[in-house]
């Protein structure tokens, strides 16, 4: 079914492409790799973007002008991630200071055991690019998708994708949900509770300090706005609260005390899912939430889930400590090859564990 959320993918053969995260020199060589033709604006295939075009890389302006124009001319598609729906929430968030007339933007984190700091590289966007882009992001839709393929920023579960509202603009309909959502937890006493904790956990966002008693009301109230809310869900994935012998992480420039839950590890249906948001490692896998056992490995019972974000966002970090060669990459999935390409490595890489639909 088609509606404003959710739309189809156009058919044939596609190149698929992770989270941008504001990395538009590393866009442009990926896609000059998927034979872009700067000159006369052409591609081999449409290219259908994951979200997460924004924040944390030095130009996202750059990186929404480019896929604006690739869209307009009917060469791209895109779905909204969890952070083009924060920036339209104007929801302050590590990383998009330059949406927000906060630049210089710092940050603070933990990185490959130890604390680093310093200043995101990012261009501030002006005000008229401001509005273009907020007008951009409202339009995009939620779910792209046709018989052999589903392509969606965090969660592919058919049950999420059959409860988006058919009519509004996405950020319009999900602040409606959380609206709704809110009353239920207002009247139960969740909401309360919640603003006690935060104003006694005023470290909640120091790296150095988690609170000593974890915030169970606003673990609670945040699992709830996102479990019930498909729009998140989709965008952001579902979590869990913390088991007993877990302990949080230190994410996003906050404490976090739930856990991402693995969707994947119980998806049996069709069709076939492409996803980004998880930070995926290329090499050691011990540390990676997508957590296969190897980096090119298909997910799920049925080996038909992928996720795309080779963890691109992490470049600021690296830049910040002197690298050039990095970690993280930007990628892209030549569908129906399952073929992977990177930004910053050459040649194709075959997909691994496929199980088809």
């Amino acid at each position: 079914m088609q509606t404003r959320l959710r739309q189809p993918l156009p058919p044939g053969p596609l190149d698929i492409i992770g989270d941008v995260h504001g990395e538009l020199g590393a866009l442009k060589r990926l896609l000059s790799k998927l034979g872009v033709d700067w000159i006369n604006m052409s591609v081999e295939r449409p290219l259908v973007f994951v979200g997460d075009l924004i924040d944390r890389g030095p130009d996202s302006p750059g990186v929404v002008a480019l896929v604006r124009s690739l869209r307009d001319a009917g060469l791209a598609w895109c779905v909204a991630g969890n952070h083009e729906l924060n920036l339209l929430a104007h929801e302050l968030k590590q990383g998009n200071g330059w949406a927000r007339d906060q630049m210089p933007e710092r940050f603070r984190l933990p990185f490959e055991g130890r604390m680093i700091e310093g200043i995101f590289d990012s261009v501030a966007a002006s005000n008229e690019q401001r509005t273009e882009i907020l007008e951009f992001i409202s339009d995009l839709p939620v779910v792209l998708e046709r018989e052999d393929l589903r392509v969606v920023h965090a969660c592919g579960w058919s049950d999420a994708v059959a409860a988006l509202p058919e009519y509004g603009e996405i950020s319009e309909l999900s602040e409606r949900i959380q609206r709704q959502i809110d009353g239920e937890l207002t009247s139960q006493g969740w909401i309360e509770k919640r603003e006690k904790e935060l104003s006694a956990c005023a470290r909640l966002k120091d790296p150095d300090a988690p609170p000593q008693t974890p915030p169970h009301a606003h673990v609670h109230v945040t699992e709830r706005r996102q479990r019930l809310n498909p729009i998140r869900a989709l965008t952001s994935g579902l979590e869990r609260p913390l088991m007993e012998h877990e302990q949080a992480d230190f994410k996003g420039g906050k404490w976090r005390y739930l856990r991402r839950l693995a969707w994947w590890e119980h998806y049996e249906q069709n069709p076939a899912v492409v996803v980004g948001h998880y930070w995926r490692s290329r090499s050691a896998v011990q540390d990676d939430n997508w957590a296969t056992e190897r980096p090119t490995d298909w997910a799920g019972p049925r080996g038909n889930v992928f996720c795309l974000d080779y963890s691109v966002g992490l470049r600021f970090a690296e830049r910040s400590v002197g690298r050039s060669e990095f970690r993280g990459g930007l990628a892209a999935m030549r569908w129906p090859e399952r073929l992977l390409v990177f930004d910053d490595r050459e040649g194709f890489i075959e997909t691994t564990r496929w199980a088809g639909c």
